[in-house]
């Protein structure tokens, strides 16, 4: 269901904390509407309170808002988050941006778009793309891990016309766009892309029912990892992720059939969870890791018709000791969800892994920690072991 319209941007308390002159030209391409709602923002010394709670009420109006004023709002919302301050700052030195001593959160990201609206928008992309979402692991079916290609920024133009060819040719629309981001491991694709067309009653001024179509935008992550060899995908159909395979692999490899997404090698396996059980938790020798718990594991069981059960919901170690203190070995572990627990964080982060090629988690600067503990413990399996599980037909096509 969608969120309710309530930006941050709008309070009068964060208004505040932006300079006068500076909201002034922020909203200067608005001047009509401001006029229109009998804002006078003509010069600072307008800015009193009461223009500004009445500025603030006008902002909360979805509805009435003229277009690109909710999108401003929203972008200015996600960059003034205070996670984001030291990433700003950062944006800041790359755009030669001069700052009082005392800037705000809120206020950094205004003087931003004003000064490099395409950085502020690029950085946003970049920490969507971190978020916690469903990854899949496609390993280069190839004896050597491949570099990352010279040139490979060059190819990426390439690339985002054969995957808007390919989106077009599958009714998901145009405005494919692919942002490439390079990483010390290989690099990132945030690749925008339509959804399929969608039917939705709306109610418009004149308090009227009629049928809005639309087209769903949508952004999907794609980063390779030089590391493992992986291709890590994000994508909600089998069809969309078969694409990126075979077009990354073309574009940017020069081999159609080095990442297969039909025949896929596995990646992740929860047999540790069995051979070793609570030991396989122990996370001693991670430095950003204060303790990692199994809260759910689910299972199927061929004497059970393998219809899926579920051990949890907080700890599933716990759970299993009160069903009798072992995994059959007859089993087949489905899905594990683990809660781990940072330094200088105090929630918790969830990791959960669906094998045999599946993992859903946060991919930022701690991702790495995570990912170093699930290889350590067995949970995403040594490339060589992938490798002897593929049929050799894999291997004659590239």
């Amino acid at each position: 269901m969608p969120s309710v319209f309530r930006p941050r941007f709008a309070k009068p308390t964060i208004l505040k904390n932006i300079e006068p002159d500076l909201l002034i030209r922020l909203l200067k391409p608005y001047k009509d509407w401001l006029e229109t709602s009998e804002i006078d923002l003509q010069n600072a010394s307008n800015l009193d309170e009461s223009t500004l709670d009445k500025l603030s009420m006008a902002l909360m109006d979805g509805a009435g808002l003229p277009p690109g004023l909710p999108e401003l709002q929203s972008l200015i919302d996600d960059m003034s988050k205070p996670d984001m301050f030291d990433r700003l700052l950062d944006c800041a030195k790359s755009a030669k941006l001069r700052l009082p001593g005392n800037v705000t959160g809120v206020d950094l990201a205004v003087r931003l778009y004003l000064k490099a609206p395409q950085l502020l928008e690029e950085v946003r992309l970049e920490v969507a793309s971190l978020k916690p979402r469903k990854i899949s692991r496609y390993m280069a079916t190839s004896k050597v891990v491949p570099d990352v290609p010279d040139g490979v920024e060059e190819s990426i133009s390439t690339f985002e016309r054969a995957l808007a060819k390919n989106f077009q040719s599958r009714k998901r629309g145009t405005g494919t766009r692919v942002h490439f981001y390079r990483e010390p491991t290989g690099f990132r694709l945030m690749i925008r892309r339509g959804d399929s067309l969608r039917s939705q009653a709306v109610i418009d001024d004149d308090d009227a029912t009629r049928r809005l179509i639309l087209r769903p935008e949508l952004y999907d992550v794609v980063r390779y990892d030089t590391q493992h060899g992986d291709l890590l995908v994000n994508a909600r159909a089998k069809g969309d992720a078969m694409a990126y395979c075979r077009l990354i692999g073309r574009h940017l490899f020069k081999n159609d059939f080095l990442f297969d997404a039909t025949d896929t090698p596995v990646r992740y396996t929860l047999e540790p969870i069995r051979d070793q059980e609570r030991v396989v938790l122990s996370a001693a020798e991670f430095a950003s890791i204060v303790y990692v718990s199994l809260c759910v594991l689910d299972l199927e069981h061929p004497s059970h018709d393998n219809v899926r059960m579920r051990l949890g919901p907080d700890d599933a170690f716990t759970a299993l000791e009160l069903t009798g203190g072992q995994i059959d070995p007859a089993a087949k572990l489905c899905r594990a969800q683990f809660k781990f627990k940072m330094v200088n964080e105090k929630r918790e982060r969830s990791v959960i892994i669906i094998p045999p090629i599946t993992a859903i988690y946060e991919h930022d600067d701690l991702a790495e920690e995570i990912e170093e503990f699930i290889e350590r413990r067995g949970l995403l399996l040594p490339r060589t072991e992938s490798l002897n599980a593929c049929p050799e037909s894999l291997f004659t096509m590239s």
